[in-house]
């Protein structure tokens, strides 16, 4: 009942990213970002990111797996870094480049991306996009998503990742976002037609300065 009440007093923030795929929305100047993921794979990320006259995110991250439980952690060798610049928008349509050298599981990283979408409706962003990871036996790939807002508290998420770098392995992506004021709580589930399905846990935090 608290958590519905709270729900009922928030102010909606667009989301800058899906599940796993970004979006063609940026922070405003000013506004950062605190973000922290737990992936199906036992790995805890946290990012924190600012945006930069209203068309320019810099973020870093930095993560590692089975922080919480028993057994060694194992870190990650360096901070990530995701850069993202707006290429165009009005307003209805958007464009974002960008570099994003995050690994997510055991997936190709982004690397060098592009990403473009259009608001059909208040509350709903419709984008796609691709990317080219140049490590060896990799190479492009693309993605698409759909994000729909409901009375400014309640996103669901709608994910496809092609995984052409990846074997071919497709996946879809379900995502529910729970917001009050400058915190969202977001529930996903990962390649859910496969035969395990994944479930990550994200947690954000915004606010301007």
């Amino acid at each position: 009942m608290i958590i519905f009440l709270l729900s009922m007093i928030s102010a909606y923030n667009e989301p800058i990213i899906g599940i796993d795929n970004p979006l063609p929305v940026l922070l405003y100047h000013g506004e950062v970002l605190i973000h922290i993921k737990e992936e199906p794979t036992n790995k805890l990320r946290a990012k924190i990111g600012v945006g930069i006259w209203n068309g320019i995110i810099l973020s870093t991250s930095f993560g590692g797996t089975n922080l919480i439980g028993y057994g060694d952690i194992s870190w990650e060798d360096r901070p990530a870094l995701d850069l993202r610049i707006r290429l165009f928008g009005n307003g209805i349509i958007e464009s974002v480049i960008g570099y994003n050298d995050e690994p997510i599981e055991e997936y190709a990283e982004k690397y060098i991306f592009a990403t473009a979408g259009t608001r059909l409706m208040p509350g709903l962003i419709l984008s796609g996009g691709g990317n080219y990871n140049f490590d060896e036996g990799n190479g492009a790939d693309i993605f698409g998503n759909a994000a729909l807002n409901l009375a400014e508290a309640h996103t669901f998420h709608l994910e496809y990742i092609m995984g052409a770098n990846d074997n071919d392995k497709s996946r879809f992506n379900l995502g529910y976002k729970l917001q009050s004021g400058s915190l969202g709580i977001q529930f996903d589930l990962k390649n859910i037609f496969s035969e395990t399905v994944g479930r990550q846990l994200q947690i954000f935090y915004r606010e301007s300065f």
